[in-house]
């Protein structure tokens, strides 16, 4: 192997890298609402859809992870009683 295509090799690697942890940033860069709207659309998804969904608009809505985003929509589920 040449060194210029062990240079093109290495840039396509780096810029393979670099679009994977693109999309990895462009779905955790999500715009949250204030918190009383991100709790009252919680509120209607639970009423309306259940629970699996409730989770999903909550982590949408802040890139939260599953387990945070469960234990935010039980306080909210809670509150709301």
């Amino acid at each position: 192997m040449t060194p210029l295509m062990a240079a093109g090799l290495a840039l396509g690697a780096a810029g393979l890298v670099m679009l994977i942890v693109g999309q990895y940033l462009g779905r955790r860069a999500v715009t949250a609402p204030d918190p009383e709207t991100r709790r009252a659309e919680v509120r209607d998804t639970l009423g309306r859809d259940g629970w699996t969904a409730s989770v999903k608009i909550y982590r949408e809505r802040t890139g939260a992870g599953l387990l945070e985003a469960h234990d935010a929509v039980r306080r909210i589920d809670r509150e709301s009683r």
